[in-house]
């Protein structure tokens, strides 16, 4: 078995179990952090821009790698068609479910593998939401390369990972976790940059990466505390006023972010890309597999 073959067994194993879990409700199922208020702040703010992206136009969509629709669900309305892929059957039958529950019936989830040509036809935004931190290089590259094949010309692909601030950082994984790397947001720009017809746009923070109650909850609250009340009240509320904030945080200190993580040692942060599929641009070649 090579590598990446293990990894990808890794990865359907550990989200098949993740998805078939009935402690873990909602979000938490694929956003993976210890308090529900803390994902609850990461989906709040990856809603807002996605929103922000689709726009009024009523674009089709392909949210690669969809887990169980958290980000589907909340854009379908937007959309004139949304196409939701997974690994994981666990993880689409509770997409489907929600999806009847919520009454959408302009989506549809489908398990595909991501190392491969997708088939699905051209769409005019493309979703790769903490995909790539799942995959080795070797499939991290050919799921993106699919991405931008899938693209229509004109159309957004936007990435969102968590990365590492100072060098990568690979986890092997285990019972509690899949393989996971945080690759350099340097790493996946250069990954844009390496494709024909496909232009950066922009990048930057998802929310701002100083993200105070994440690190007193983490670092200076003693574990046995943490759900304890009042801290887990005061916690809440902190969360909800950083949520109300972050836009203007980013706008006012977002030229000081990088050096402040530095200066702090902060291990990662939250990063997002949005790149377009340029005119004139031949179909992607995907690189030959061993």
């Amino acid at each position: 078995m090579t590598q990446s073959q293990s990894c990808t067994a890794a990865n359907v194993s550990y989200w098949q179990r993740r998805g078939e879990r009935s402690d873990l409700p909602g979000h938490e199922v694929t956003l993976m952090a210890e308090h529900a208020r803390y994902v609850a702040y990461i989906h709040s703010q990856e809603k807002k821009l996605l929103l922000s992206i689709v726009g009024k136009h009523r674009p089709r969509v392909l949210d690669v790698g969809c887990g169980a629709g958290r980000i589907a669900l909340e854009i379908a309305s937007r959309c004139s068609e949304l196409i939701g892929i997974d690994i994981a059957d666990s993880l689409l039958d509770r997409a489907r479910s929600a999806a009847c529950e919520a009454g959408i019936s302009n989506v549809s989830f489908q398990n595909r593998g991501l190392d491969a040509p997708f088939g699905l036809g051209k769409f005019d935004l493309v979703l790769l939401s903490g995909v790539l931190n799942c995959l080795d290089d070797s499939d991290a590259e050919v799921c993106l390369r699919s991405c931008v094949d899938s693209l229509a010309v004109g159309g957004t692909l936007y990435i969102r990972n968590n990365c590492a601030v100072r060098q990568r950082i690979d986890l092997p994984g285990d019972d509690e976790a899949p393989p996971f790397i945080h690759r350099t947001a340097q790493e996946y720009l250069a990954m844009i940059r390496g494709i024909d017809g496909l232009r950066l746009r922009r990048e930057g923070y998802l929310f701002p990466p100083l993200c105070l109650p994440n690190i007193i909850y983490y670092h200076a609250i003693p574990k046995f505390l943490r759900d304890r009340e009042p801290v887990r009240s005061m916690l809440d509320a902190w969360f909800r006023l950083e949520d109300l904030t972050a836009e203007a945080r980013l706008r006012w200190l977002g030229p000081v972010y990088g050096v402040a993580i530095r200066a702090i040692r902060k291990p990662t942060f939250f990063h997002v890309i949005e790149a377009t599929r340029v005119a004139g641009s031949a179909s992607v070649p995907l690189p030959n597999r061993a």
